[in-house]
């Protein structure tokens, strides 16, 4: 199943820090790493079309030039990154 991604939706974000984490804690090493396949061709919908995303879901969002995308967090931390193209050039988008 393809992950569909919506555009020209302005960037919302939410960042956050834990503080006081040992990372040799934050790791369960009884369990297996996440098999994380990237995201090399994204496919965008408008955000009309964007039913599948809920008013509360995170998304990350770039602007450059003209041109809008938004990335859902939850697809993000499914696949770990999207490689995308931008006016610029490449880009990768991880969460």
């Amino acid at each position: 199943m393809k992950t569909r991604f919506a555009a020209s939706i302005l960037m919302a974000a939410v960042v956050g820090a834990v503080s006081g984490v040992n990372a040799a804690f934050a790791q369960n090493s009884n369990q297996a790493p996440l098999p994380y396949t990237t995201v090399d061709q994204p496919q965008f919908v408008t955000a009309s079309e964007a039913t599948f995303l809920a008013s509360d879901d995170l998304l990350i969002g770039i602007s450059q030039r003209g041109v809008a995308k938004a990335y859902p967090a939850a697809d993000l931390a499914q696949h770990g990154v999207v490689q995308d193209q931008m006016p610029d050039g490449p880009i990768a988008v991880t969460w």
